[in-house]
């Protein structure tokens, strides 16, 4: 049941945000993203989902580029794979 902490854990801090009037947004970036990136991120989340976002950074080495964001169900995906996917299906029409 240990393994399920993380996931816990997660789920706790959204239902606390949402009680708040906020959102939670994992962002997964290939570096470390330093204070200011972040909070520009947080703002451009927040306009986009309509209320304020805190957000927390994951470091993950898979994402070759850019970044993913999740915020709930919704997933925003500025990875280098997935323009390259997006260039690639355009190309093959």
């Amino acid at each position: 049941r240990a393994g399920d902490l993380p996931e816990i854990a997660d789920e706790f801090l959204a239902r606390a945000a949402e009680a708040r009037n906020r959102s939670v947004a994992v962002v997964s970036s290939p570096v470390p993203l330093d204070g200011e990136t972040v909070g520009r991120l947080a703002s451009a989340l927040a306009k986009k989902m309509g209320n304020e976002v805190e957000v927390r950074v994951e470091v993950d080495e898979s994402v070759l580029g850019g970044l993913v964001a999740r915020v709930g169900d919704t997933v925003i995906d500025g990875s280098v794979r997935r323009r390259l996917q997006s260039l690639r299906e355009t190309v093959a029409g």
